[in-house]
């Protein structure tokens, strides 16, 4: 991988470090708020997840890390647990189809996207998540906060073939605001499922050359 970055690679890696020591924060989804919550598969057939409902760590976040409630590419990351010890990290942001982020201008509005895709059991799949909830917030954290607070909020998570296809794989469920708690570094490149490899290899590259970068200028 290194060789296909190559030079690009260090150019996006000092170029995430700059942005993130700018602005004290990640480079993208600066500003985002820390959420408890459950998944419970509905099925394992393409992604080996618990059996049991397992308590996740989610945070929500604004991509560009644009103010109040103006529309932004959101974000969804999931951290869960996995029986060895080590997470599995999913990151998705709203999405236009599977492949282009989008501005939403509300937290349970359109779908979102792993964006790129892994290879999986000799295909690509990526993953996507819509609310199930049918209450609605605006684009702001505060919005989001008054949001789960006033009661759970439910997404349905399902994997996505090449062709569209779509299957359901499980319910996210949030239901408390976690202030308190330490801040992750959510890392789809470093914590994917077990069998599951970003792609394509070239960009995955860059991409993590890019969450490198953002770590270390934080």
């Amino acid at each position: 991988m290194a060789e296909q970055t190559g030079p690009v690679g260090r150019v996006f890696r000092a170029g995430f470090h700059a942005l993130s020591a700018l602005r004290g924060a990640r480079a993208f989804h600066p500003n985002g708020l820390l959420l408890k919550g459950e998944l419970h598969a509905l099925r394992r057939d393409d992604l080996a997840l618990p059996v049991e409902p397992v308590e996740v760590t989610v945070r929500m976040s604004k991509g560009a890390g644009l103010p109040g409630r103006t529309p932004d590419a959101l974000g969804l990351a999931v951290r869960i647990p996995a029986a060895d010890g080590d997470p599995w990290d999913l990151t998705l942001t709203t999405s236009a189809g599977r492949v282009l982020p989008r501005p939403a201008r509300g937290w349970t509005h359109g779908r979102y996207s792993s964006l790129l895709p892994y290879r999986a059991n000799g295909e690509l799949l990526w993953l996507s998540a819509r609310a199930e909830t049918p209450r609605h917030a605006e684009a702001s954290l505060d919005a989001l906060r008054r949001l789960v607070k006033e009661g759970p909020v439910t997404f349905l998570v399902e994997s996505v073939r090449a062709n569209g296809h779509r299957k359901p794989c499980a319910t996210l469920t949030l239901y408390e605001v976690d202030e308190d708690a330490p801040r992750p570094a959510f890392d789809p490149m470093l914590n994917a499922p077990p069998g599951w490899e970003p792609r394509p290899r070239w960009l995955t590259g860059l991409r993590e050359r890019a969450y490198e970068g953002s770590r270390e200028g934080r």
